[in-house]
């Protein structure tokens, strides 16, 4: 095996003793013991018995013809530029001239299932992240027998290296990286990937953008730990095979958050937030957190001992990132930053400006963007290169309309200030608590409306209607366990004509047989922390929902209008629209069947951003659109279907992300396309691409690809 030659070829030059392999192979003993597979090789570099500059000669040494030679998906390997924990990454270029880098899963894994399953979970995470803060994965596939990724190449040194080269960052570059690396990672966790270890060999210190004022523009790389929610469950895709065990860690010990280091199998952004703030920590003080003569020392330290930001104070560093830092780095997880919303919040307290300056630049990249469009079949592709294809040339815009996300959102906000409105009329009056015994009466009482009742633990068993005796009521559930059941054609909740500003705040809808919740045209109501455990019906009413949990499916018609935030929506038929408009953000849908669609659309207009469609086996379509639909499509992606999307001459007037990713095939498109159309980042990942009549118009080294299907996690 290569790791074992290096070993060797390490001996033979002086470059470590047979003390120093000794004490790595009993570091590998006691890291296997916690569950934590590391080869000697990786652990002599992390216990800092080799040099970088050590590294570099003996990879440049077994840097073989016939590797350099090797051609993946059309790109030829030219040299190694780096070497992680999975395998190897390499330069390549095609025929063109474009640069990529290709990483290998390493030849001694290739038949461990456990590290093929994550180098595909590796692919999956980042085809559905584009964000100018992480590199891009442009392919993935097996070429005999051996997998492959074929990424963006990024120029410039990891943070890793940099502060090594060139010491420690000044608090400007410090809080331009805190910023980018927290921008990059709010987007992953939105889209359902926790990267579980960020650290600074993994990022990457690109040139400044033309244009803005940065001293670098990092990119976060190496998502081959990452947690990736994708099935149809709701639950990560690790849960279920041997990714990981209870007691397992993964990570690196010296960024690892105490909870994973642990063990814990419950992480969430919190995490990545304490491996960010150990990264920051690293680059400003240019060691790391804790040290110990091995891993598991390392681990139990981060487990066990607070941090020490005393070095930071003897250095004069602002007193504001210290704090900053504290709250970052807490062990204790439920007393750490919650958010990555509250870290950037933090930091434009810390850099006034600097929200200003890069959200400026995240907007130009994505004006950038929208002006170029891509291939099926070839992933996002920077607008700055040259070669980048493009579906038909562009004309002349038509005239804007209103978007469907402003009307919606000029709705909700009417919505929340009569709510507003309503309840500071009302303050002064108690909620009043009820119970299972209590709540009919509550409900008819004459002085109900614009109330608050305060719903204790229990069964409600209904029906329950809501009309507009209870406009303006709101029904909070004080504990877990607040369940409104209905039966049969009896709706657990029926929302009747006249019900507005009504919220219903942490309750359970249960009709398994049937419709749990039915919203009549004329009534308007408000979702939030909601549970429903059946169908759901929105027969011309409007319905804003946050935190939405639907186990059925969702059935729009009579010009209903929905909007879902933060949702997961599973059953054969998740989500059919016959008529209406239909919002839906950072939002997961999962399920399917043989005939069904995971999300159907006949008519009306619709619009996504940062959705997921996960199909169940057996699934057949992701995305189903009729021809008297109009759509707006932003950072979605499709999977484990047979067709990734149907369109029937649907009207899609906006593309800025779609990754589809079929057994069989990608788009399946008829009709016309308008040149008007804005369409960019389009990556299809299926066997056959594209069925039907979608003209692609070769541009400056525009290519189409054919990508393999993807293979099984």
């Amino acid at each position: 095996m290569e790791d074992e030659r290096l070993v060797r070829l390490a001996q033979d030059h002086g470059y470590v003793t047979a003390g120093q392999v000794a004490k790595a192979l009993e570091e590998k003993r006691q890291l296997a013991d916690r569950g934590i597979e590391r080869s000697v090789w990786f652990l002599l570099q992390d216990l800092g018995f080799i040099a970088d500059h050590q590294i570099q000669d003996l990879r440049k040494y077994v840097s073989s013809t016939q590797v350099r030679a090797l051609e993946v998906d059309g790109y030829t390997l030219q040299g190694r530029l780096g070497s992680g924990g999975m395998g190897d990454v390499f330069r390549a270029v095609d025929g063109d001239s474009n640069a990529a880098a290709v990483k290998l899963l390493s030849s001694r894994l290739a038949h461990s299932v456990e590290h093929t399953r994550r180098f595909h979970r590796e692919a999956r995470a980042t085809l559905r992240l584009r964000h100018p803060h992480i590199t891009r994965t442009l392919g993935s596939g097996e070429l005999d027998g051996q997998c492959y990724l074929i990424m963006e190449l990024v120029p410039g040194p990891s943070l890793k290296l940099r502060v090594i080269e060139h010491g420690r960052l000044s608090l400007d570059e410090a809080l331009t990286l805190l910023w980018q690396m927290a921008q990059a990672l709010r987007h992953a966790w939105h889209r359902g990937v926790l990267h579980r270890d960020v650290k600074p060999a993994n990022i990457i210190l690109a040139p400044p953008r033309p244009g803005v004022s940065e001293p670098f523009c990092a990119k976060l790389c190496d998502f081959g730990l990452a947690k990736v929610w994708s099935d149809a469950t709701g639950e990560p895709d690790d849960s279920r095979g041997q990714l990981t065990g209870t007691g397992m860690a993964l990570g690196t010990p010296h960024y690892m958050a105490p909870e994973q280091a642990s063990g814990e199998q419950d992480l969430d952004q919190r995490a990545d937030i304490y491996s960010l703030g150990a990264s920051l920590y690293h680059a400003l003080l240019g060691q790391t957190m804790y040290s110990g003569r091995s891993s598991t020392a390392i681990m139990y330290k981060q487990v066990t001992e607070d941090v020490d930001l005393e070095p930071l104070r003897k250095l004069s560093a602002d007193a504001g990132i210290i704090q900053l830092l504290t709250r970052m780095l807490n062990r204790r997880r439920d007393r750490r930053i919650a958010s990555w919303e509250d870290v950037l919040a933090a930091a434009e307290v810390l850099a006034p400006g600097m929200a200003q300056t890069q959200q400026a630049a995240l907007d130009g990249c994505q004006l950038s963007s929208a002006s170029s469009t891509l291939t099926p079949g070839v992933g996002p592709i920077d607008s700055s290169d040259s070669h980048s294809p493009a579906l038909t040339p562009r004309a002349t815009r038509k005239p804007a309309v209103l978007p469907l996300t402003l009307i919606l959102a000029l709705a909700s906000a009417v919505v929340l200030m009569l709510a507003l409105g309503l309840l500071l009329a009302v303050g002064n009056r108690d909620p009043v608590p009820v119970s299972p015994a209590t709540f009919a009466a509550a409900l008819a009482s004459s002085d109900s409306r614009s109330r608050i009742l305060e719903l204790a633990p229990g069964i409600y068993p209904g029906p329950w209607r809501l009309g507009i005796a209870q406009a303006g009521m709101t029904l909070r559930a004080t504990g877990a366990g607040v369940r409104l059941t209905g039966f049969g054609d009896q709706p657990a909740l029926r929302l009747e004509p006249g019900l507005k500003d009504t919220l219903l705040s942490g309750l359970t809808l249960v009709n398994p047989d049937g419709v749990a919740l039915e919203v009549l045209g004329g009534a308007e109501a408000r979702l939030d922390t909601t549970s429903i455990e059946g169908s759901v019906v929105v027969a011309g009413g409007m319905l804003t929902a946050n935190r939405l949990r639907v186990q059925g499916g969702i059935e729009m018609d009579s010009q209903g209008a929905l909007s879902v935030t933060d949702g997961f929506l599973s059953g054969k038929h998740p989500l059919r629209m016959r008529s209406g408009s239909l919002l839906l953000l950072r939002c997961r849908i999962a399920g399917g069947g043989p005939d069904a669609a995971l999300l159907a659309l006949q008519a009306g207009r619709a619009e996504m951003d940062a959705v997921e469609l996960l199909g169940s086996e057996g699934a057949s379509t992701g995305l189903r659109l009729a021809a008297g639909v109009q759509v707006r499509l932003t950072d979605v992606a499709v999977a484990g279907v047979a067709l990734g999307l149907e369109a029937d001459g649907a009207l899609i007037h906006h593309i800025d992300g779609l990754s589809l990713s079929a057994s069989v095939t990608g788009l399946r498109w008829t009709g016309p396309r308008d040149p008007a159309w804005t369409w960019s980042g389009l990556a299809v990942q299926a066997p056959t691409p594209i069925d039907g009549p979608l003209t692609l118009i070769p541009g400056s080294g525009a290519r189409r690809e054919r990508l393999p299907a993807p293979g099984s996690p």
